[in-house]
């Protein structure tokens, strides 16, 4: 289980990632002439704190990104809130199996 948290957190995370750089290419210049650029490792960073829900909002995201934005936070809390939930599942499941390890190596007692 958790394997599949990490790749599910992996995959959320490079999407993320994959959606900012591709709206950066359509992103025109401000009056001023410039044009909002963010670096591969500032995406990641971006992705993550998303994802992860924190969002500190130091990172400015382009116009067009919005309606991604909502899709994108909708599955980012369903992620976080099923990682949690399967977490607190595996830890039950070690419990019970520690139990069950204790009760095997008991000897009999007469």
């Amino acid at each position: 289980q958790l394997a599949e948290i990490s790749l599910i957190f992996l995959i959320l995370n490079l999407v993320g990632v994959f959606a900012l750089q591709l709206s950066l290419l359509g992103e025109k210049e401000d009056e001023f002439g410039d044009k909002l650029s963010i670096s591969w490792m500032e995406s990641l960073y971006w992705a993550v704190q998303t994802t992860t829900t924190i969002g500190y909002g130091d990172v400015q995201t382009p116009e067009n990104l919005r309606w991604f934005l909502l899709i994108y936070l909708a599955f980012s809390t369903y992620f976080v809130g099923s990682a949690f939930g399967k977490l607190g599942e595996l830890s039950k499941k070690l419990e019970s199996m520690q139990r069950l390890y204790l009760w095997q190596q008991q000897e009999a007692s007469y």
